[in-house]
């Protein structure tokens, strides 16, 4: 789990004219002419969702703003999709996360609403409302905004989550077999409500669950280095190659990145550095 720069919005007010203006399809008028006091209003729930860092309240829908404008920005998102007049709003966001920012799993395919399309329709095509996201994340969020601060996504934008870790694994090895149980460090220098909601998107996404999935063919292709090394240098020298390998990788994803924060506990694990890892590895 990882926090994302923030989107400018130098060219938010743009996007929002493009979004409602006026055409006509297949004979039947589409978009809203709005005013400039209408545009204003809307750049005005914009500075409001930046002040309110992303959280969510009944200002943000717009119910000040006439139903035929809120619903020409909720339509105006289909042309972020590729082809689309506002797709450059896709490509930008999408530039550069080549790990979905939840899981770090899959590659982002989506872009997902932070506060939902259907009940903050004034916020659609606004960048900052906008996270690019892997399919199964973005299908596994709730499809509405949490009252309860504690059950709210944490915003890969604007939430205050220092560069610090606070993901961390516990290994058991038994019965022929490895658990690895990832939850949220209870002494990391993070924010509680921050800590919160870190956790409950962890369970919420099931997470762990997902991650079981993929650490089996992660840690196969480590098996050739682990053995070599436990053959030359026994059990220091698989705790040496884990660190390093796990900085290689936080280097490459993220200080949070699941592979990463996974190495670490291993070389953490006193019997799977002794030659336990023989039990869940490959010859």
């Amino acid at each position: 789990m990882r926090t994302l720069p923030c989107p400018s919005r130098d060219e938010a007010q743009a996007h929002l004219l493009r979004a409602i203006e006026t055409y006509v399809h297949g004979g039947i008028a589409k978009g809203y002419a709005a005013n400039q006091a209408e545009i204003d209003s809307v750049i005005a729930i914009y500075d409001a969702y930046d002040a309110g860092f992303g959280a969510p309240s009944e200002g943000l829908k717009g119910g000040e703003l006439l139903q035929q404008l809120r619903d020409a920005i909720y339509s105006g998102y289909e042309f972020t999709q590729t082809g689309g007049k506002l797709a450059s709003i896709r490509s930008t966001l999408m530039a550069g996360v080549e790990l979905c920012p939840i899981c770090g799993i899959a590659p982002p395919r989506q872009l997902d609403h932070h506060l939902p399309r259907s009940d903050y329709r004034p916020l659609a095509v606004y960048p900052r409302n906008l996270v690019p996201l892997c399919q199964e994340c973005n299908q596994s969020k709730s499809k509405s905004a949490a009252e309860e601060p504690a059950q709210q996504f944490f915003h890969p934008y604007l939430e205050n989550i220092p560069n610090a870790p606070f993901l961390r694994a516990g290994v058991v090895i038994e019965n022929g077999g490895m658990i690895a149980t990832f939850d949220i460090d209870p002494a990391a220098p993070i924010q509680a409500l921050a800590r919160q909601r870190l956790s409950f998107v962890l369970q919420r996404l099931k997470l762990n669950e997902r991650y079981a999935r993929e650490i089996n063919i992660y840690l196969t292709s480590q098996a050739t280095a682990v053995r070599m090394l436990f053959s030359s240098a026994g059990a220091d020298g698989v705790r040496g190659y884990l660190l390093a390998q796990a900085d290689v990788e936080s280097r490459q994803f993220h200080l949070n990145h699941w592979r990463p924060v996974l190495l670490r506990a291993l070389a953490e694990h006193a019997g799977f550095c002794s030659g336990e890892f023989a039990v869940i590895l490959p010859a």
